[in-house]
C-alpha cells in the first residue's frame, strides 16, 4: 500500500494545515481538518462513510459532531484526520484536539475529540478496509511527523474495531498502554421481551409490577413514542422540563440550566430529520413524568439521556420508563442493541440490562521515541498511583 505523504504539520499556518489533496497514482492518501469550513467541505463524504462504518459511533456523525464542535470547540485545535481512498471514497475519521501537553508532560499529543455529552470515540472506519484504513493513518501521522503520542479515550474495546486495531499495531509493533478500562451496561434484543424479562430476578419483576399498578391509580396513565408525525419540539421541551425538575436542576447541571439547551435542540431536530430520534415518554394525565432520549446509528443505539419527576420517585417512574424502552426495542426490528453510555461505577441500569460491552482509553507511541519513551513509562507511573492512592485510602481508613 502506498500513501501521499501530502499532510503538513499542525505547527504549519491553518490555511496550509486543512487541506492535502491526492497525488496522483496514489490509492490513499489522508486530508486534514483543521476547522469547521475545511471540515464541511467532506460532509458528503463523511456521510457515506457513516452508514457503512465497521461500528457505528453516533456521536462522530457529522450532524451530531458539527453542533458539538459549535457548542463546545472554542479555543480547541482541531486535527480531523480524514483517510480517503481512490477515486474518492472516505474510509476512515479521525477527530482530534492537539494538546500541548500529555497528562503533565512537555509533550505533544493529539487525542480523539470529546466533550461531556460525547459518550463515546470510537473512530469510523469503512467496514470493507479497517485494516487498510489503520495502516493508511498511522502511515499518514508518521510521515507527517504529527504529534509523538496518540490519545484514544473511550473507544470500544472489543468487537471488529478493536480486532483491527490490535491487528495492525502488532504488524507495525507500534507501542501501546490501555490507560483505563471497563464495562458499561449493552441492552441486545432477544427472541421476545418477555424472554428478556424472564432473566431479571422475579423479585425485582414482582416489586416493579405493582409499583406500576399503584401508579396508575393516581391517573391516566400512558407509555408513549416519539412518531413522524409528532411535535418534536413539542417531546423536546417537555424532556428539558423534567429533566431540570429534579436534581440536575438544582445543581446547575440539566441541559437547560447548564446552557447547553441550544445544543440538544439542535442534535435532536437533525436526528428526527434524519429518522434518527428515538424518543419515549411515560405519561400521568398527559403529563410526561419521565422521559428518554436515545440516538439510532445503523443497527444499533445510543442511550443518550434519561430524566423523570421526582415527585414521583416513590414510583420508579425512571425504572418504570426502562422497561417500557426494552419493550420497545423488541419491537423495532431494524435495532438490535443499544449502548448506555454510562460512566463507570454502579447504575441503576446495570439491573435492567444484562449485556455489558469494553470501553478503555488507549494511548499510542507514534514510533518516536518520545512518544515511545513515554508509553514505555507509563505503566509504572500507574502502578505507582494506584500504590499511593491505595495508601492514603488505607491511612484515612485508619484515622477513623
Amino acid at each position: 500500500m502506498t500513501l501521499a505523504t501530502l499532510a503538513p504539520t499542525l505547527d504549519q499556518p491553518r490555511s496550509e494545515a486543512a487541506h492535502a489533496s491526492a497525488a496522483p497514482g496514489k490509492e490513499w492518501w489522508i486530508e486534514i481538518a483543521t476547522d469547521r469550513a475545511s471540515l464541511e467541505k467532506h460532509v458528503p463524504a463523511w456521510e457515506r462513510l457513516a452508514a457503512c462504518t465497521v461500528e457505528p459511533n453516533v456521536f462522530y456523525e457529522p450532524w451530531m459532531f458539527l453542533p458539538g464542535l459549535d457548542a463546545f470547540g472554542e479555543h480547541r485545535k482541531l486535527a480531523c484526520v480524514l483517510v480517503y481512498r481512490r477515486p474518492d471514497e472516505l474510509c476512515g475519521f479521525f477527530p482530534f484536539e492537539r494538546l500541548r501537553r500529555f497528562k503533565q508532560l512537555p509533550v505533544g499529543a493529539l487525542e480523539l475529540w470529546d466533550h461531556r455529552y460525547g459518550f463515546l470515540s470510537t473512530p469510523l472506519l469503512h467496514r470493507d478496509w479497517p485494516r487498510e484504513t489503520l495502516h493508511a493513518f498511522f502511515d499518514g501521522v508518521a510521515t507527517s511527523r504529527l504529534c509523538s503520542l496518540l490519545s484514544w479515550p473511550k473507544v470500544h474495546g472489543d468487537g471488529p474495531f478493536h480486532h483491527a486495531l490490535l491487528e495492525v499495531l502488532n504488524e507495525r509493533r507500534m507501542l501501546s498502554f490501555v490507560d483505563s478500562i471497563h464495562t458499561r451496561a449493552l441492552l441486545r434484543r432477544d427472541a421476545s421481551a418477555e424472554a428478556y424479562l424472564s432473566k431479571i430476578t422475579s423479585s425485582g419483576r414482582k416489586q416493579w409490577r405493582r409499583l406500576r399498578k399503584r401508579l396508575a391509580e393516581e391517573g391516566r396513565l400512558e407509555s408513549r413514542a416519539l412518531t413522524a408525525d409528532d411535535d418534536v419540539q413539542a417531546w423536546i421541551d417537555a424532556f428539558l422540563r423534567v429533566e431540570a425538575s429534579g436534581w440536575k436542576g438544582q445543581d446547575g447541571t440539566a441541559l437547560a440550566s447548564a446552557g447547553d439547551r441550544t445544543y440538544f435542540e439542535t442534535i435532536a431536530r437533525n436526528a428526527f430529520a434524519r429518522g434518527q430520534l428515538h424518543m419515549l415518554g411515560l405519561f400521568l394525565d398527559h403529563r410526561a413524568i419521565a422521559m428518554q432520549c436515545n440516538f439510532l446509528s445503523g443497527s444499533g443505539a445510543f442511550a443518550f439521556k434519561i430524566a423523570f419527576d421526582e415527585a414521583f420517585a416513590k414510583f420508579s417512574p425512571g425504572i418504570q420508563l426502562e422497561l417500557d424502552n426494552i419493550d420497545d426495542l423488541h419491537r423495532r426490528t431494524s435495532t438490535t442493541w443499544m449502548d448506555s453510555c454510562v460512566d463507570p461505577g454502579p447504575h441503576m441500569i446495570d439491573r435492567l440490562w444484562l449485556d455489558r460491552r469494553v470501553i478503555q482509553s488507549v494511548v499510542i507511541a507514534t514510533s518516536r521515541w518520545v512518544g515511545n519513551a513515554v508509553v514505555g513509562a507509563l505503566p509504572l507511573a500507574r502502578a505507582c498511583k494506584r500504590m499511593w492512592v491505595g495508601e492514603g485510602r488505607c491511612a484515612g481508613s485508619r484515622e477513623r
